[in-house]
């Protein structure tokens, strides 16, 4: 059990804190490997960025989000660079908790996608089947160790409660999915093609959406739908308040995951010296501004029941996506 007790001390002196669950989560799977990305670089490298408008009869509330769905991040970079990436899923409680067990005996940090609604040390008001953390120890008290985003940090998580936690049932859900992540025999990919990849994917994704919840037409959309949120909505103070929370808060890094996306881009300019990935770089600073902007105006909405405000929102959403769908087509024509 020392030993246990040691691996915790090494690996929570310096656990990577960052804004997004789910790339958060693979920096610091990534650092064991003594392979130090930004986050940024891995969302985009994964070509993390997206966006999509979903709502269904069962849900008050709808959803509007800005990257690709949960697990393809993770599963994109493996592909990208080349990573060994294993996934356990089990039905079983028992089987889970062993399985962890095991790779933290070995010294290895592990993925695990949760609801952290369940968790002891959480104070979360609503459920979410897709939130992830990296696992990097227990103790002898049946306790272990999460690495969550800011300003969590690092906490500790009682095992009956992660029991719980790794088991949810509902939309995004997965049966008590770890995952961990092993580097190629023969070595990581160039950098810069790696990059170019990861833009390549997020930008044709953008471009051809499958359905018109997604990409560009996912925002044409959800701007049309706008104006009539005070009447649609079942309670749009308490509905306008939440997509607020979702677009700029919870784990996107401002800007409905915009701001990331420039930084990635910023990098990937640094990388492979092709100063216009800097101009997108800066051109989706600027884009990111306008989402944090839509964001506030639909909050605004909600607590003074403002349709000039839901208005503008509309508005500056439907330039958005033109905006963006200029910057994919650049991006595409670059990186292809």
């Amino acid at each position: 059990m020392e030993g246990r007790r040691e691996q915790v001390s090494l690996l929570e002196a310096d656990p990577y804190v960052g804004e997004h669950c789910e790339s958060t989560t693979l920096v610091n799977l990534l650092r064991q490997r003594e392979l130090d990305l930004s986050e940024p670089l891995v969302f985009g490298l994964a070509g993390g960025l997206s966006f999509i408008y979903w709502r269904t009869k069962q849900m008050p509330t709808p959803f509007v989000g800005g990257r690709i769905k949960p697990d393809t991040l993770t599963e994109n970079l493996a592909n990208t660079l080349k990573l060994r990436l294993s996934v356990h899923e089990t039905s079983s409680a028992k089987r889970a908790k062993d399985h962890l067990l095991a790779e933290l005996d070995s010294g290895t940090v592990v993925g695990l996608k949760l609801d952290r609604y369940c968790l002891d040390y959480s104070t979360d008001d609503f459920r979410f089947a897709a939130h992830y953390v990296a696992c990097v120890g227990y103790d002898d008290d049946d306790r272990f160790a999460l690495v969550e985003t800011r300003p969590l940090g690092l906490q500790w998580a009682s095992g009956e409660s992660l029991a719980i936690a790794r088991n949810p049932r509902g939309p995004m859900s997965s049966r008590n999915r770890a995952f961990t992540l092993g580097l190629p025999k023969g070595g990581l990919p160039d950098l810069g093609k790696a990059a170019r990849k990861g833009i390549k994917t997020a930008a044709e994704n953008f471009l051809n959406p499958p359905i018109s919840n997604f990409g560009y037409k996912g925002m044409h959309k959800v701007a049309d739908l706008m104006p009539q949120w005070l009447d649609d909505l079942e309670s749009p103070a308490d509905s306008l308040s939440e997509i607020h929370t979702i677009m700029e808060d919870a784990g996107t890094g401002g800007g409905l995951f915009r701001k990331m996306w420039a930084e990635f881009l910023a990098e990937t300019a640094e990388i492979t010296k092709i100063d216009e990935f800097q101009e997108t770089s800066d051109a989706y600073r600027e884009v990111s501004k306008k989402w944090t902007e839509v964001a506030g105006l639909l909050h605004e909405a909600g607590v003074s029941s403002s349709r000039e405000s839901l208005h503008s929102a509309s508005k500056i959403v439907h330039e958005t996506a033109e905006k963006e769908q200029q910057l994919m087509r650049r991006l595409l024509e670059l990186s292809s």
